[in-house]
């Protein structure tokens, strides 16, 4: 077995910084931010720094790959900075908050830039065989950096405990996290890219095809995938000869066949170039036998529609069923030599899908808005293309089922969008009110259950504002809960909340001063009918070390009765 020298591991390392100079940055970067975040008490980090670093490092390895084709080295460092550059313009374009479609949104660039590092070297070339080399062992080199960095973190971790229990030294869990953020966050990807094949293994026309390949394509997942086409072709049958619609369920089960079919097809590649029959038929004939299921996929993406509406999700899954067709298409009439074209094809539609006013998230916006303009005219809740006042609206009789649509459509809206995406339908400014003060003022269901089994909860002081004695009190703190953390600044005690109970502890002892159990005050309010704006003493818990004024709690609960506080103000008063 060969021996790693240090010089060797110093080479090495030294390597890697100089091909992946702005992805090595930028994972320093993201460790330094998780540093922060574990170490720093008080640390605000803004959303939008979180989304540069972990954005930055996919984009600038597809970047780097890419630009390795240039010789000359200040075109290269160019090209990576016109990237780094575009993203750090849409990043800190983004709002302090971030809306649920942004969220979308960033997951598909990070996508589309994860599928860009395996083809973006690969465009010119004709012979797919380079291509599939270097993505089989890209992706073994990833599942061996993540088997060990989490060797690393078990052995150190067991280490560190070790002198915690044998010799009573006091470990912080910080220094866990810490082990954490080295091993994953920068041994991982480091290791990663130090053995991602360089330039000249990239145009080797070689490749290995090891028999634990030919096992999984051939003797697993084909006989799986033929046991599920047969599944879906049997139901088809059934669906047609009884005449009804397909099951919503259809479209995720035919996309899962269609994905794992060309997960197969990857895999088993090389076997064609040998002339293996049963990989020349599936290569030649798999898409064609695709055809009338994504047929099937359609009739049942139109009838979620027609059942529940467009939202994101949904019109996702039609571009997935739209883009599945071409593909099909496509590699039946090249008989499937070039299947990098299928990863080209899907980063192109995705990114395609995140830009632009063709964008899902502003068709599905448009889509909904025009839905719910449409609605508030037809029942007379509009005056002049506006929103009429509440005291108007409560002297119209609507249909209960007009009400549980709009009060659906709105939520969905302003949770998903924001309230500047309904704000043209009032004359008054509501950017500040969340879905829950936006329903309320249109005198919509506030307490509204959907068909996911959660129902969400409401409840504030109404304007009658009452003093508040202190004197008997040492302390007090006004609590707003921030993406399920309190933000104090306090050297003495902090506050958390778990499982809906809100903990004080002192810091010093790390022992818990106060618990307040927000389950038992939610669940005393909600038993009575959509409460919504209450008094000042019907929201307030007593004890006898502390007094909890409520202003405000939002609050979800499934069909399990698990109960989730998402948002809460409140001033706490401690003796």
């Amino acid at each position: 077995m060969k021996k790693i020298s240090m010089k060797e591991l110093g080479d090495k390392i030294r390597l890697v910084a100089l091909r992946f100079t702005f992805p090595v940055f930028f994972i320093s970067g993201l460790s330094v931010l998780f540093f922060i975040q574990i170490n720093q008490k008080d640390a605000d980090i803004q959303e939008r720094l979180w989304v540069f670093f972990g954005l930055a490092i996919p984009m600038s390895i597809a970047v780097s790959l890419f630009s390795e084709e240039f010789k000359n080295k200040l075109l290269r460092a160019g090209v990576n900075l016109i990237g780094i550059a575009l993203l750090a313009v849409y990043v800190f374009t983004l709002p302090d908050k971030l809306f649920e479609f942004q969220y979308y949104r960033i997951f598909t660039f990070g996508t589309v830039f994860v599928l860009s590092s395996f083809v973006v070297s690969y465009f010119r070339k004709e012979n797919d065989l380079p291509f599939w080399e270097f993505s089989k062992t890209t992706i073994l080199q990833l599942i061996i950096a993540f088997i060990f960095s989490q060797i690393l973190m078990m052995g150190l971790s067991l280490a560190i405990l070790s002198l915690d229990k044998l010799f009573n030294i006091n470990i912080s869990e910080k220094v866990y996290g810490n082990l954490a953020v080295v091993c994953y966050a920068l041994f991982a990807p480091v290791y990663f890219l130090a053995n991602v094949p360089d330039e000249t293994e990239k145009r080797k026309q070689e490749f290995e095809f090891n028999k634990f390949l030919k096992i999984l394509g051939l003797y697993i997942l084909l006989p799986i995938l033929a046991l599920y086409t047969l599944i879906l072709y049997v139901y088809l049958i059934q669906i047609i000869a009884l005449w009804e619609l397909p099951n919503g369920w259809v479209t995720w089960l035919v996309s899962v066949l269609v994905l794992g079919g060309f997960l197969c097809m990857m895999i088993v590649y090389p076997l064609r170039k040998q002339q293996n029959n049963v990989v020349v038929i599936l290569s030649r004939y798999f898409p064609v036998i695709l055809l009338p299921l994504l047929i099937l996929m359609t009739v049942g993406i139109f009838r979620r529609f027609d059942d529940y509406g467009l939202t994101i999700n949904r019109a996702y899954v039609f571009l997935l069923n739209l883009w599945l067709y071409g593909i099909c298409i496509y590699l039946f009439l090249s008989q499937s030599k070039h299947l990098k074209w299928i990863v080209i094809s899907f980063s192109l539609i995705a990114f395609l899908s995140a830009v632009g006013p063709w964008s899902i998230y502003n068709i599905t916006k448009r889509n909904l808005y025009n839905t719910v303009e449409t609605l508030l005219g037809e029942n007379n809740y509009l005056k002049n293309g506006k929103i009429i006042s509440k005291n108007q609206i409560t002297t119209i009789k609507t249909d209960k089922k007009v009400k549980e649509l709009l009060s659906a459509k709105v939520d969905y809206i302003v949770e998903n969008f924001g309230a500047e995406a309904i704000q043209p339908l009032f004359s008054e400014d509501v950017n500040d009110l969340n879905r829950f003060g936006i329903l309320d003022r249109m005198c919509l269901d506030t307490n509204i259950q959907y068909s996911n089994g959660r129902k969400y909860y409401n409840i504030q002081q109404n304007n009658e504002i009452q003093s508040i004695d202190i004197q008997s009190f040492s302390r007090m703190f006004l609590l707003e809960l921030q993406h399920r953390e309190f933000k104090l600044n306090d050297r003495v005690y902090n506050v958390t909340l778990e499982d809906e109970v809100i903990m004080v502890s002192n810091i010093q002892t790390n022992k818990t001063y106060i618990n307040i159990s927000l389950k038992e005050k939610l669940a005393e309010l909600t038993i009575k009918e959509d409460l919504q704006e209450l008094p000042q003493d019907k929201l307030i818990i007593v004890k006898d070390n502390y007094k909890l004024i409520i202003e405000s709690i939002n609050a979800q609960k499934r069909n399990n009765d698990a109960l989730e506080i998402t948002d809460f103000k409140a001033i706490l008063l401690i003796k």
